[in-house]
């Protein structure tokens, strides 16, 4: 049985900080980092003031798109390990892939919305930079730590969304 440690150890919550701090550590990474952080940060608080609407075709396309360029950009600008080599591989693919689905509409709206969600696209996204850019050990509790980062990305973001007042009430303007 698993016990909370094998979860939250030390090295975990290490690496989880890691993931939180590294672009104020290590200044290098602000230039491919930064655009995913705000990228990241604009899309939720959006998608938070203006509740009633939803991602859409050409939004997912976009989402989709993060991935492989973030893939291509880890690609061309680092001396990658074997096992970096696959991770950057499998998220150009993914992209790929989505971009590919999304674009032509193959599958439901229902399933192209979540898989790309700024949520979703853009912590992976970020996560995979950074284990690469830092030069992370892609082991057991890097993984850990990155499920447990993405999981509170994401909460922490449906919190402050939850906080937003809605685009009907408070600073929104409508220009005719």
């Amino acid at each position: 049985m698993a016990s909370v440690t094998q979860f939250w150890g030390p090295e975990i919550k290490a690496k989880v900080l890691e993931f939180i701090y590294a672009p104020l550590n290590s200044p290098e990474l602000l230039s491919t980092a930064m655009p995913l952080i705000l990228g990241g940060v604009i899309m939720e608080l959006y998608f938070g003031k203006h509740k009633k609407e939803s991602l859409g075709w050409n939004t997912s396309v976009g989402n989709a798109v993060i991935w492989a360029a973030t893939g291509v950009s880890l690609l061309m600008a680092n001396n990658l390990s074997q096992l970096e080599l696959y991770a950057v591989y499998a998220l150009i693919a993914t992209g790929g892939f989505v971009t590919f689905m999304d674009f032509f509409h193959i599958w439901p709206s229902t399933v192209a919305f979540i898989v790309s969600s700024s949520a979703l696209v853009y912590t992976i996204a970020y996560t995979i930079l950074l284990v690469i850019k830092t030069q992370s050990a892609i082991n057991r509790q890097t993984l850990i730590a990155a499920g447990i980062f993405f999981v509170g990305v994401n909460v922490f973001f449906k919190f402050v969304q939850s906080l937003e007042t809605n685009e009907d009430t408070g600073f929104s303007t409508q220009i005719s």
